[in-house]
């Protein structure tokens, strides 16, 4: 599993079988060799990301976000635990679609799988409802704190998502990380338990968090000092034995 490259963020998603129309069908066949017919295909929609705040990583998305993953997704694969094999795949995205709810705008994508006997199980375990958790991949555009406005895709700002900071006024506010805009889109995978990295424990965007460098101090330079002695300290008793060493040789050929 690849999630440790710089700037990409894993969210949860979860996902429904669907029927199949005629429009389906169509833009399905835009990403196979050979037309397939709807008895071919089982298909089915995982709704990704929505811009509600209540976002359980504290990282919500804008509406601006939604329109680039909405238009990125397409032609996407989806595959087995974030592990990109070939024999992982396990289907594709063929459309995508945004869709108000309880007032928040969602991101919803419909997958097809073509039906073989190796994915009957699988297919099976999706309408029980037994497969039903997926993960997005993604790498966002910019990605704003909410205590001091930063934009940790081009700065390190001190603050983690979902822990409380003071604000201006002295009052507790939770931090969130706004991903305003996506540039990326990696692809969609079947999870057994989808990633939800907890906050404050890591924060993994644009920029390393900076390396502060101790100050000198007269401890500091004595210490270096003592481990130079050291080492040249066993340099030089290795070379001694190696001389001495050399010396007996010669004595005994004599």
């Amino acid at each position: 599993m690849d999630e440790e490259r710089k700037g990409v963020i894993v969210k949860s998603a979860s996902l429904e079988p669907l029927d199949i129309t005629d429009e389906d069908m169509k833009k399905i066949n835009q990403y196979t060799l050979s037309p397939l017919k709807s008895d071919d295909v089982f298909v089915f929609k995982a709704a990704i990301a929505d811009t509600g705040n209540d976002d359980r990583n504290f990282e919500p998305f804008s509406d601006k976000s939604l329109e680039n993953l909405k238009a990125l997704y397409p032609g996407k694969t989806v595959i087995s635990d974030h592990d990109r094999k070939s024999e992982n795949q396990i289907a594709r995205v063929y459309d995508t679609e945004i869709k108000n709810s309880d007032g928040l705008n969602q991101l919803v994508a419909k997958c097809y799988m073509v039906k073989t006997q190796s994915n009957g199980d699988l297919i099976s375990e999706i309408n029980g409802g037994i497969k039903k958790e997926v993960s997005t991949c993604c790498v966002p555009e910019t990605v704003i704190c909410s205590i001091c406005g930063a934009d940790n895709m081009k700065t390190y700002c001190p603050h983690y998502p979902g822990s409380e900071y003071k604000d201006a006024d002295g009052n507790e506010k939770i931090c969130t990380f706004l991903i305003d805009g996506v540039k990326e889109a990696y692809e969609l995978s079947f999870v057994a338990v989808p990633a939800q990295p907890r906050a404050g424990t890591c924060k993994n965007f644009g920029v390393e968090k900076p390396k502060v460098e101790p100050p000198e101090t007269d401890d500091t330079k004595n210490t270096e000092k003592k481990a130079l002695e050291a080492r040249l300290s066993v340099t030089d008793a290795f070379i001694f034995a190696e001389t001495k060493k050399l010396e007996n040789e010669k004595e005994l050929k004599k």
